[in-house]
């Protein structure tokens, strides 16, 4: 593969079409919340707990995401940090505050921030391991619940309405690669052909 190619892979309209994706996961498997539990009895104290038996995975499907949104847009701002066949040791985090702290075009940011500040911990640590990287990186999962999940719904949304916004225009990357985007259609829960 030639640094072209690359890309053509990397470019933030990918990262755009992947996120949607795994949102469309979560989306789906939050269709199912409530209909199932999981229950663990704390063995010191018996205290027992309850959380929904999807909490876990739509809260990491949402997060990654939010990482692949937070990429397209600093792939946007910064199409070198995909040039020469390499992706930028900038995007190599799975820190979502860290992201959105590079990038100059997310709307809303001081209250992105707070979301994603729920999200972030969980995108490295618990919501794709068992345990963090030793005891004082290991909590215990937070819990998707309805009002996070809309609070995550308005920011991928918007998120999304910004970035259809810039990929319509013209975006100049590395190497030669250029163009703009028609996006039509629904990403994100929002009907992109209703949204100039």
């Amino acid at each position: 593969m030639d640094n072209l190619e690359f890309v053509y892979h990397a470019k933030p309209h990918s990262w755009f079409l992947v996120a949607d994706d795994l949102h469309s996961q979560a989306e789906n498997l939050m269709a199912s919340f409530g209909t199932g539990s999981l229950t663990r009895r704390d063995y010191r104290t018996g205290q027992i707990e309850r959380w929904d038996n999807t909490s876990r995975s739509a809260f990491l499907l949402a997060s990654f995401a939010l990482e692949n949104i937070l990429k397209a847009f600093l792939i946007y701002e910064n199409p070198d940090w995909i040039s020469n066949g390499n992706l930028s040791k900038k995007l190599r985090t799975h820190d979502l505050e860290s992201l959105a702290e590079l990038s100059n075009l997310l709307p809303y940011k001081e209250k992105s921030l707070i979301i994603l500040h729920e999200f972030s911990e969980g995108n490295e640590s618990w919501a794709r391991y068992p345990c963090g990287l030793n005891k004082d990186k290991t909590c215990d999962p937070s819990k998707m619940t309805s009002e996070l999940w809309s609070r995550y719904l308005w920011l991928i949304g918007v998120f999304a309405k910004r970035l259809v916004k810039l990929l319509r225009k013209y975006w100049n990357g590395p190497h030669g690669f250029h163009g703009k985007y028609e996006i039509g259609g629904k990403f994100f829960g929002v009907d992109f052909n209703n949204v100039a």
